[in-house]
Order: C-alpha cells, then sequence, then structure tokens
C-alpha cells in the first residue's frame, strides 16, 4: 500500500488497517528471533571482536531492533572461530599428522654429526667498536640440535641474527645446505598487535611464509604451542611465556627445516620449559635446530652438539659429552660396606683410574680419564671383588663444570 493511502487510512480511521498488524506478526516475531540468537551466540562465544561482551549485549537489546543485532553479527561476532577447516591442500599434511614430523631420517642414515651441514660459517665477523662476533667458524649438523651458550655480551644473539641474514656481517661468509624459505626463526622477545588473536597472529605468518597452506596448518602450530585452548584469545592478554609460545608458533606454521630460536625458554616457569625442551627436543632429526640458552642444564638436557662463545669468539664446538670428558677430570665418591681398603687398591691398579683416594671410613674417591672409562670400570672392580656397594655419585659431570673449566681456562 502506498505510504499516503496508508497515511490517509490512520488519519480517517484512527486505527491501523487488520491487514497491517497481520503482516507486521512475523517481522516481530523474525525481530526477536535474531535478538535471542545473538544473545545465545554472544553467550556462548569464547571471543569477540572490538567490544567486551557486556557492552555487545547492551548494543544487541538497546540500540534500535535489529540494527542493535545486525552490528554484532557483522562487526563483533568472531567469525574464525566457526571457519570449518578447507579441503586440504596438497602440500599441506594429511589431517592428524603431527607438525614435527615431516620425514623420518632413512634406515641405516648417518648420526648427526656424520651429516652434512646444515649451516656452515667460515670467519664470521660483526664488529662493534671491539664488541660482538670475530672469526666464528660454525658448523651445524643436519638434524641436530645445536645449543649455543655463553655469558651475556658474548655474541649470541648477533651470531643468530647472522645466520638469519637479519644483519650482515663485516666479513666472513653463511653457507647454508637449504633455501632461505626453509629458515625460520623465533626472537628471544616476539612482539604481535594486541588486539589480534593467536589464530590471526600464526595465519597471518602462515600468509607471509607459506601461503599454499591452509588453516590445518595454523591449527596445528598453535596446539604444538600448546594454545590449542587459546587460539580465539587476544595476544594483549597474553603472559609472556604464551607470548613466547605464540613466537614458536609462527616459527612452526611454515614447516622449516632449520629453526633458529633465541632464548626460547627465557620468560617460561620451570613446567613451560620442561614442555618447550620436550618439543624442541622431539625435533631431533627431523629439523635442524640452533637455540641460545644461559641455563645450561638446558642446553645439557637436550642438545648434541654444543658451541661456547665467550668475547664475541667460538671458544667450544662439537658433542656435549666430549666437552665434558675434555675439560673435566670425571669423578666419583663410590660408598661400601665395610673397610673400602681392597676396593681402592683395586682401583688404584686400573689403567683408567688417574687418582683414588679414602675420604672418609667407608667412601672413596676415584677419578677417571674419561666419563665413559668410570662408568663402566667402577661396576667391574666392585663386581670382581665382591663388594657391597651403598651408593655411587658422580661429582662435577657437568656441563656447567666443563662450561666454567673452558671460560676460566682462556681468561
Amino acid at each position: 500500500m502506498p505510504n499516503y493511502l496508508l497515511a490517509a487510512g490512520l488519519a480517517s480511521s484512527g486505527k491501523p488497517p487488520p491487514g497491517l498488524l497481520f503482516a507486521l506478526v512475523p517481522l516481530l516475531v523474525l525481530v526477536v528471533a535474531l535478538d535471542v540468537y545473538c544473545l545465545v551466540d554472544l553467550a556462548r562465544a569464547k571471543s569477540v571482536r572490538y567490544l567486551p561482551k557486556i557492552v555487545w549485549a547492551i548494543v544487541i537489546l538497546f540500540v534500535s531492533a535489529p540494527i542493535g543485532a545486525l552490528i554484532y553479527l557483522f562487526a563483533g561476532r568472531d567469525r574464525d572461530r566457526e571457519r570449518a577447516p578447507g579441503p586440504p591442500h596438497p602440500d599441506s599434511p594429511p589431517p592428524g599428522a603431527p607438525l614435527l614430523q615431516d620425514a623420518l631420517p632413512p634406515p641405516g642414515s648417518p648420526p648427526a654429526r656424520e651429516r652434512p651441514p646444515v649451516v656452515t660459517t667460515s670467519g664470521l665477523t660483526k664488529d662493534y667498536g671491539g664488541a660482538g662476533l670475530f672469526d666464528v667458524d660454525l658448523r651445524v649438523p643436519r638434524g641436530s640440535i645445536y645449543g649455543l651458550v655463553g655469558p651475556n655480551g658474548a655474541g649470541k644473539t648477533t651470531l643468530l641474527s647472522l645466520l638469519s641474514a637479519t644483519r650482515r656481517p663485516d666479513r666472513g661468509t653463511v653457507s647454508m645446505g637449504i633455501t632461505r624459505n626453509q629458515v625460520a626463526v623465533c626472537p628471544d622477545v616476539p612482539e604481535f598487535d594486541r588486539w589480534l588473536t593467536a589464530a590471526e597472529v600464526v595465519d597471518l605468518a602462515r600468509s607471509l611464509v607459506a601461503p599454499g597452506l591452509d588453516g590445518q596448518a595454523v591449527a596445528a602450530a598453535l596446539e604444538t604451542a600448546g594454545l590449542g585452548d587459546s587460539a580465539g584469545r587476544r595476544v594483549g592478554g597474553f603472559s609472556r611465556g604464551m607470548v613466547q609460545r605464540l613466537g614458536l608458533a609462527c616459527a612452526l606454521v611454515g614447516a622449516p627445516e632449520l629453526l633458529i630460536l633465541d632464548e626460547p625458554t627465557s620468560a617460561l616457569d620451570p613446567a613451560g620449559r620442561a614442555e618447550m625442551l620436550g618439543l624442541v627436543a622431539a625435533m631431533r632429526g627431523h629439523r635442524t635446530v640452533i637455540f641460545s640458552s644461559h641455563i645450561l642444564a638446558d642446553v645439557q638436557r637436550i642438545a648434541d652438539r654444543v658451541g661456547i662463545l665467550r668475547d664475541g669468539r667460538l671458544l667450544y664446538q662439537g658433542a656435549t659429552r666430549d666437552l665434558i670428558d675434555t675439560y673435566l677430570e670425571p669423578s666419583w665418591l663410590v660408598r661400601l660396606a665395610g673397610d673400602p681398603a681392597a676396593v681402592a687398591a683395586a682401583m688404584t691398579g686400573q689403567p683408567w683410574a688417574t687418582k683414588v683416594e679414602r675420604v672418609s671410613a667407608d667412601t672413596i674417591r676415584v677419578d677417571a680419564t674419561t666419563v665413559e672409562a668410570g662408568e663402566r670400570g667402577i661396576p667391574a672392580v666392585l663386581a670382581a671383588r665382591g663388594a657391597r656397594q651403598v651408593s655411587c655419585e658422580p661429582r662435577a659431570a657437568d656441563l656447567e663444570s666443563a662450561f666454567l673449566a673452558l671460560t676460566g681456562a682462556s681468561s
């Protein structure tokens, strides 16, 4: 009915036509149903955009219907949480496949130390007026976990930035056994836009480094980093440890061959550190990881190769166990039930024992040429003598002691 006829009808009768009221009932029901749907969706949503939930509820209820509900649907509703995964991309892993396992090493493949290097540097130097990095020759075998340790200012971050090409060396070369797009980096303090959700941050990283992958890679990266339940949360509400995990998820989303991590456990509590170290350890043989840390126990726990930096120079690189064997004289305290004199005499005659001395009525100290020699030789002597062992505790056979011995000897 034209507006002027409707107006004339209302003016003449004072009542709306019965047909108009009948036509408006379905419309009113639809508006009420839309408001109810939006309120229920708002209550069930884990996250919404731009405004707190209580403000969106006020908008839905008190802004002219149905405008408030429509504003919420198009502006406030977090559509990413409802996005259904699309069909798998040909290059993406099959559903349920672990993100960190691209392909197992073929049977009979050589150990990590004998594999060709992924990263090699020669005379790598970055001079900041007496500080920086000087003449570093690095060799990182494929599939290894390489830990960089050193005191503050030793050059760890500078070396990692040169390897990741975020800085340029003054001289020297960096050779990669892989292409640059197979390298991912996670800095020690990642920073992200606070208004984005965790899923949006990782999806942005995916679009930049691996646009061929679909949303499953984003979900897998978040799950691997321990943020699967926080995908819809805003980054502004994350703790520093969660931001650290988010940085790792961004690095993993492109399935890199080489992962460079700067202090990956620095912001985590003990439980978080253990989870992060377990995650990194699981990459051995599938990816190559170079990480820096000032926590020597963490390096010893997961790294099969270690490099020690001091004053910008690489003092040592090699197997962690070789470092301990080279710079420490392994020692054990052996406590026996009874007089240990006979056992001490037997130990003294062994070619691997460098020193044997009695330290108490029932305890002797045994120094060996190497950790392996002591671990094999001490039980053999005790068994041959029929001695009753109460305890056998190693002394100073850890990376921290070797690190202090090495850096102290070079001062």
